[in-house]
């Protein structure tokens, strides 16, 4: 549920990434007050004309005064060519910002913001509510200086051509506030509602096309175009209750001018025939007043962008105001070269559901060792990396790497010196060279084709159109599993790390592929402290210590031939395991 915020609050930020650019701001101002100055001329000009040169016959300062007509809307469309293309300059440099705020800041939200939201509704966020935002703070604000302007000048000079004929029109004035305030609060209830909608718009299109695999193989074609035409349907209410609202805006605006130019025309009208009034001047002031109401039809039309804009600058704002959950403490200090000692200390930890993940974990693995984590599913093997990530903070007790708890030192310098690889493998859009260099950006071609032919992965790429310039496409799709599984592999090694995880990583790889890299990775983990995740044992036979979880604990831990010795859990999933591989050999 989006928070709700002052209104004056919401505005105040979000011009502030306006007038962060001081000087264009200023000139875009300076250009409004000009424009708007020098367009109040024409009328008086014509006023002018009427009563002095058009009712005296004289041609001479008929001409003089049109010529000057020419001048003064010359100047008013040099001003205006300035002024909208500082606000389309400004309009960029608004989107620009303020997508980069609030793309650096999801980069630095925990990984328990993301597990309650939706991708397509945070992308909507960034996207179409930016979108909005943009259009009003410049051309919406822009236009509401140039009108507040336009609207003060005109009072003063109405009010300096016939005093008693501008209170008249004047009059209808408070009607109008009280109108535009029961209407706007209305307003900003549905435009609210529009800005949810869509975005479950297109929550539901990320979900869908990214799962487009599943939704044909379960044939769920027809019962996902169900629940997308419900989300959209209920989309095109909102916006249709939208256009319900501010359909009778426009008419009701039009009701107030109309019943100022009856009254002006009334009055000024009988002025004229009783000779208190001239006809030039009768003219003049018709001319104000209609452009007298101009200005309060495009207020009250910015009224309309304002409440649309608030509701989505509550979403905007809402994504940048949330705490980052995990960060460095004040005074955190730089973790230097890690030798790989990792200590879990009394550690309990469990989600926010308050089931219990694991419980009073005390485990040492030594440097440049090797340590399998195995057990059922769901025992905590995979939140025990999660914790030594601090991608979350324990409930209780301590994670510690060479005796530093992860919680007392930056970030990006334990992070930095570790590397994961795990079953469901991310590639980014781009070439398989640029994805193996993602891992260290700084690496040659040459290290990368080395690191590469390392994991086993050189041969298939060669194979590859483009070779190592293959377009792998988004999240990898142009390669099977296996082959993501071994790019991510050279990913991970690319960046050389002290840490190196192993989460499932070969669970997708044909039994052959996954003897290359056996064989291969036995170089890799001798230099450094590495910890495998696995279900299929036969990959963790020869690690230093395998430590086998269930229930949350550490039920056992030893070397396989210790924990085959023990007659324990693992021995019992060893020997399922083995047996199960035996008969799936018999029946091939």
């Amino acid at each position: 549920m989006v928070r709700s915020v002052p209104d004056w609050v919401l505005f105040k930020r979000m011009v502030g990434y306006i007038t962060a650019q001081r000087k264009e701001s200023l000139t875009l101002v300076l250009a409004i007050i000009v424009s708007s100055i020098i367009n109040l001329i024409p009328p008086y000009l014509a006023t002018l004309a009427i009563d002095s040169y058009i009712i005296g016959m004289d041609a001479e300062g008929l001409t003089v005064i049109s010529a000057v007509l020419v001048v003064t809307y010359g100047l008013i469309f040099v001003s205006r060519y300035v002024q909208r293309f500082l606000i389309s300059w400004l309009g960029a440099q608004l989107d620009r910002n303020m997508r980069q705020d609030i793309f650096s800041h999801l980069q630095r939200l925990s990984l328990t913001f993301y597990a309650k939201r939706e991708v397509g509704s945070v992308v909507s966020r960034a996207t179409n509510d930016i979108d909005k935002i943009t259009e009003l703070i410049t051309s919406g604000v822009a236009n509401v200086v140039a009108d507040i302007l336009t609207l003060v000048g005109i009072i003063i000079i109405m009010l300096s051509m016939n005093w008693w004929l501008s209170l008249i029109t004047f009059s209808i004035i408070p009607l109008m506030i009280v109108f535009l305030y029961i209407w706007g609060r209305r307003v900003r209830r549905v435009y609210r509602e529009t800005r949810k909608t869509i975005a479950s718009v297109s929550a539901k299109m990320e979900e869908s096309v990214s799962g487009m695999k599943e939704i044909q193989s379960f044939s769920k074609e027809g019962a996902t175009r169900q629940e997308f035409r419900r989300i959209n349907e209920s989309n095109m209410q909102a916006n249709v209750q939208a256009g319900q609202v501010m359909s009778a805006f426009w008419p009701a605006v039009s009701v107030f001018s109309a019943i100022g130019n009856f009254l002006v025309l009334w009055f000024g009208g009988n002025a004229v025939m009783e000779g208190t009034l001239s006809v030039g001047l009768l003219f003049g002031f018709m001319s104000y007043i209609g452009r007298f109401f101009m200005p309060i039809q495009d207020l009250s039309g910015f009224w309309n962008s304002v409440q649309s804009a608030l509701a989505a600058a509550e979403r905007v704002f809402d994504i940048m105001d949330t705490p980052r959950g995990i960060s460095d403490k004040p005074g955190a200090e730089e973790m230097p070269r890690i030798d790989g000692r990792i200590t879990y200390e009394d550690l309990s930890f469990r989600y926010e559901d308050d089931t219990p993940v694991l419980k009073d974990i005390n485990l040492v693995i030594e440097p440049n060792t090797t340590v399998a984590l195995v057990g059922p599913t769901g025992v905590g093997k995979t939140t025990m990396i999660n914790l030594l990530y601090r991608f979350y903070d324990p409930k209780k007790g301590a994670v510690k790497v060479d005796g530093h708890d992860v919680r007392e030192i930056q970030l990006a310098s334990l992070r930095g010196q570790m590397a994961v690889v795990l079953q469901d493998n991310f590639l980014f859009s781009g070439s398989i060279m640029e994805n193996i260099r993602y891992g260290n950006l700084g690496a040659s071609d040459e290290e990368i084709i080395e690191v590469a032919k390392t994991v086993g992965a050189h041969d298939f790429i060669m194979k590859l159109p483009e070779g190592y310039e293959t377009d792998v496409r988004e999240r990898g799709g142009r390669l099977s599993v296996g082959q993501r599984q071994l790019i991510s592999l050279a990913r991970a090694l690319m960046a050389d790390p002290r840490i190196l995880i192993m989460d499932e990583a070969t669970s997708s790889i044909d039994a052959y592929t996954e003897l290359i890299i056996q064989k291969a990775l036995e170089n890799v983990f001798r230099n450094r402290t590495s910890i495998i995740i696995a279900h299929r044992l036969s990959t963790v036979r020869n690690s230093d210590m395998i430590v086998v979880l269930r229930d949350g604990g550490i039920a056992e831990k030893g070397s396989h031939d210790e924990l085959i010795e023990i007659d324990g859990l693992y021995k019992q999933l060893y020997e399922m395991q083995f047996k199960y591989d035996n008969e799936e050999v018999e029946e091939k």
